[in-house]
Order: C-alpha cells, then sequence, then structure tokens
C-alpha cells in the first residue's frame, strides 16, 4: 500500500490537522535531499512509524568521545554554534512540519524547556526545504520557547545520517554525544534520560 506524502499548508492551522487526523502519525512520508558531495545521488530517509519497530532505540552511530560542534542560521538567519552552549546539557532535535510524529511530540519538548532551562536547551533543527516564511508560522503557531535551526547543504556530523524523523539527541555540557533516540519521545523519557545522564557525569538534574 502506498501512503500518501505530507506536505506543509500553511492555510489549515497544524493544530487542527493534528487533532482532526488521528492516523497524521502513521502515514509514510520520504523525502530526498540533494547530497552535495555526490550530485548523482539523493538521501532517503522516513519519517518514523510506531509499527517500524526495528527502529526504536536504534542506534545511529557510535557516540563521539570528542567534543562536537556545528553551525547553523535560526529562522532570523542569526548564525548559532553548538559550543555556544557549553555547560548546559542539550537535546539535538531534528524534525520537520510534514511529519506528524515531530508535530506530536513537539508540545513535550516546549514542556521539557520550561522545566529544565537552567540546565538545559533544546535545539530544534528544521531538517526541509519548506519556505521559511512557513516554518516561522508553524514555530508561532506551537509556541516553540528553544532555538530553531535550519539544515544546511553538508552533513551534519556526527548526527547525520539520519535514520528517521524525529531523531534526538543528548549532547553532555562539555560537548560529548552521549545519546540518541528515533522516533517520537515524551517529556518522562526526556526527565529519565537526563537525570540518568546528569548522575553518571555527578550533577543533579532539575
Amino acid at each position: 500500500m502506498v501512503f500518501p506524502s505530507i506536505h506543509s499548508n500553511i492555510q489549515t492551522s497544524w493544530s487542527h490537522r493534528v487533532l482532526s487526523d488521528p492516523d497524521l502519525g502513521h502515514h509514510h512520508v520520504t523525502i530526498y535531499q540533494k547530497n552535495p558531495l555526490m550530485k548523482l545521488s539523493h538521501i532517503r530517509f522516513s519519517c518514523w512509524l510506531p509499527g517500524l519497530v526495528l527502529l526504536v532505540g536504534l542506534p545511529l552511530m557510535a557516540p563521539a568521545a570528542a567534543p562536537v560542534d556545528f553551525e547553523l542560521p535560526d529562522l532570523a538567519g542569526t548564525p548559532h554554534r553548538l559550543a555556544q552552549y557549553r555547560g548546559q546539557w542539550v537535546l539535538v532535535n531534528f524534525w520537520a512540519t510534514w511529519c506528524g510524529p515531530c508535530i506530536r511530540e513537539i508540545p513535550e519538548l516546549v514542556a521539557f524547556q520550561d522545566r529544565h532551562r537552567e540546565q538545559a536547551v533544546v535545539i530544534g533543527i528544521n531538517f526541509e526545504q519548506t519556505p521559511l516564511a512557513e516554518v516561522r508560522a508553524f514555530v508561532a503557531e506551537f509556541n516553540i520557547n528553544y532555538p530553531v535551526l535550519r539544515i544546511g547543504g553538508q552533513p551534519l556530523l556526527p548526527f547525520e545520517p539520519l535514520k528517521g524523523l524525529p531523531s534526538t539527541f543528548l549532547v553532555s555540557p562539555t560537548g560529548e554525544y552521549l545519546h540518541d533516540h528515533v522516533g517520537p519521545i515524551t517529556g518522562a523519557e526526556l526527565d529519565r534520560m537526563l537525570e540518568r545522564f546528569a548522575a553518571s557525569n555527578g550533577q543533579a538534574s532539575n
């Protein structure tokens, strides 16, 4: 069975779409993005599906020992570096406006940011080519309270290649890539993850 792709439609509110279409998160969604290193090929990946249990908890790659860093622009064009958040726990979350599971996950990330703003920051990586104005409208509608950056043309190592969307990565206050999660994640799961890794680093989570 072939499922239709979900495309952004700024004329219909996203919150209404999610509430009125309970199967939104179950659609098979794929996108293709040109790989600048291989101009004749494309990278294909899928939006996370609850039925694809093989993706749950699947490591994307071995955690890197060295501090990780990247620089990407936010929706106003201001560059952000991962290194500027040293001293805080960082959740790097890859998402897209057309991804149903991503949409359902966003309120959990917003609430997590509110609870842990003294010690942690969520960084949303908008992983799509949707027009900037539509992404801004989406961010405003969902009251996203953390930085949202736009993906660039080069692979964002060590996080890419992705296995699916949404994908969430935990980076320590010293810049060490510690953990990854494929698929939607709840606020309770995020709290437990932060508590576990903070304890292993001799810190207490708020």
